[in-house]
């Protein structure tokens, strides 16, 4: 009989890995990590370079199967050989006690970053990129044709201005984006988890989602989007949610005051 100690952790593509742990298995990817309980797991499959992880599902329905591609050939054997003859024993108690057990229900998924918070990052990585650029440009520009004060003006002002409009751009950005959630999103109740401050809800499709939430009560109201239920936003506005909002309001009256300024400064040139 293997241990998990004898269990290989298997490294895929995009950084993800699959470990067996006390509990059952941990799928780790770029931005979630997904805990599957043993009860849940029906059976593993190494398939070639890729290890298939099916979930247990009621009669008639369509099983989960979690997948991690670009694995060794032979320790995806390894693993699916290990886990598998350490979750017989328990399938076999529960097939005689015939009990329907709904894999996907027990799951949780704990998403660190959603689908819009990378598209945002993306984003302001290439906004990041086109301010240093256009900094350089106009300080190169201006050196040639406006003397040695042009360039330490633009150098000085021109990347304050850019992470003020930077700021605002983020902020206003992710209340348009709560808003949105709020008008089309589907309202949800979490549930306390076992650690202090930890909650997690349930999506259509039956599979948890953590989330971090402190001095929320016994339970959080919230609303997730349809098309990314990992992305949720309470059901009224918070305070620091308000906060942020008038933040990039701020903000973007700093951006247009200081085009303002750096116009004034360079006119007098």
């Amino acid at each position: 009989m293997p241990t998990l100690s004898s269990i290989p952790v298997l490294t895929g593509n995009d950084r993800t890995n699959l470990t067996a742990v006390p509990e059952g298995l941990l799928l780790r990817g770029r931005h979630r990590d997904i805990n599957i309980p043993a009860e849940a797991v029906a059976r593993v499959r190494a398939e070639g370079t890729s290890v298939a992880v099916e979930l247990r599902a009621r009669i008639g329905a369509t099983p989960t199967v979690y997948r991690i591609e670009g694995v060794d050939g032979a320790r995806a054997v390894a693993f699916a050989e290990g886990v598998n003859s350490l979750i017989e024993p328990e399938e076999q108690e529960e097939e005689e006690e015939e009990e329907e057990v709904d894999g996907i229900s027990l799951v949780v998924s704990d998403t660190r970053r959603t689908r819009w918070t990378q598209r945002a990052n993306r984003r302001l990585k290439w906004f990041t990129l086109a301010i240093l650029t256009v900094t350089v440009a106009l300080a190169v520009f201006g050196g040639l044709t406006q003397g040695a004060v042009y360039p330490v003006i633009t150098v000085f002002f021109t990347p304050i201005i850019g992470a003020c409009f930077a700021g605002s751009m983020q902020e206003l950005t992710q209340s348009l984006h709560a808003r949105r959630i709020r008008r089309i999103g589907v309202k949800e109740f979490a549930r306390p988890a076992n650690l202090p401050g930890s909650y997690v809800y349930q999506d259509s499709t039956r599979l948890n989602h953590a989330l971090i939430r402190l001095n929320a009560g016994p339970y959080v109201e919230l609303v997730y989007d349809p098309a990314d239920p990992a992305d949720w936003v309470t059901v009224r506005p918070g305070f620091m949610e308000r906060l942020s909002h008038a933040a990039g309001v701020f903000t973007f009256l700093c951006g247009i005051g200081g085009l303002a300024l750096i116009q004034l400064l360079l006119s007098d040139l």
